[in-house]
């Protein structure tokens, strides 16, 4: 089963406390085995997991991040569901700073790759290592970064990123009318730790507001092993976890993202619906 989740928090240390609420959505099980990818901004540090040609039919992101200190992380599940994906064709890609996945399809990309990669600098296009859509669409979102002068801001207005984004998606459905082929049907989602962006055109997305725990299961599992029942609270924890996974929409508690929308989520980890 295909899954893009994302998280994106305030409080590192306390990464798992705030994924629990969330654990449901983190846990994928397939009949086949599915490859999957798993990256996070540490420490300003963008760090990758890819295991492409994973034989693991179930996958729990909860377990294989509950013991990071990110700010922020972006995984995803049936990156090679033929066992044939290599690295570098499997989400998700980085650059410096940023992170970033996509799931969906962007039919006849093929035919406008070419086009596309014209519009990409070559200090740019000199790190794309495959041919997958989703790695072109990253490198022209960094090229629109680029272009607004925000590539290398640590901190960059999270408007700024979204509008390209935005601009990147629509460049690439504009290339695809022209060769008469269809619109792009996309989940994408990036960050670098200080931002967290996500856009969808004809896909499903949800995301989970945590807005402070008053009663943290994590933290009381590890309390009651010592003998302590009381309850553990992380009033300040503000986080938001995204998840793209066309067949589990309608969690409770979990808000939609519209199509043809953005979700904006910046320094004060709220997050808002933007029309791109």
């Amino acid at each position: 089963m295909s899954r893009l989740i994302a998280y994106f928090g305030n409080e590192p240390e306390r990464l798992a406390c705030a994924l629990s609420p969330a654990r449901t959505a983190l846990y994928s099980r397939s009949a086949q085995p599915q490859g999957w990818g798993l990256g996070f901004v540490q420490g300003g540090d963008v760090l990758l997991q890819k295991r492409p040609r994973a034989a693991a039919r179930e996958i729990d992101f909860f377990s294989l991040s509950k013991d990071l200190r990110a700010e922020a992380l972006i995984g995803r599940v049936g990156v090679s569901e033929d066992g044939n994906t290599p690295a570098e064709d499997a989400d998700p890609f980085r650059f410096r700073s940023w992170l970033f996945a996509s799931m969906g399809g962007a039919a006849g990309f093929e035919a406008v790759r070419e086009r596309l990669l014209e519009s990409v600098p070559d200090f740019l296009r000199r790190n794309i290592r495959g041919r997958s859509p989703s790695e072109h669409i990253f490198h022209l979102f960094l090229a629109f970064l680029h272009d607004g002068g925000i590539l290398e801001t640590a901190s960059p207005p999270s408007d700024a990123v979204q509008r390209a984004l935005h601009a990147s998606v629509a460049f690439v459905d504009k290339l695809l009318d022209a060769t008469g082929g269809t619109a792009t049907r996309l989940a994408l989602c990036a960050t670098n730790g200080r931002c967290l962006i996500a856009s969808v055109r004809a896909h499903p997305m949800q995301y989970l507001e945590v807005a402070g725990i008053s009663d943290c299961l994590v933290c009381r599992a590890r309390a009651e092993i010592d003998g302590d029942e009381r309850r553990v609270a992380h009033e300040g924890l503000r986080a938001v976890v995204l998840e793209s996974n066309a067949n589990t929409e309608g969690r409770p508690g979990w808000q939609k993202v519209p199509s043809d929308a953005a979700l904006v989520v910046g320094a004060d980890r709220i997050p808002s619906i933007v029309v791109d």
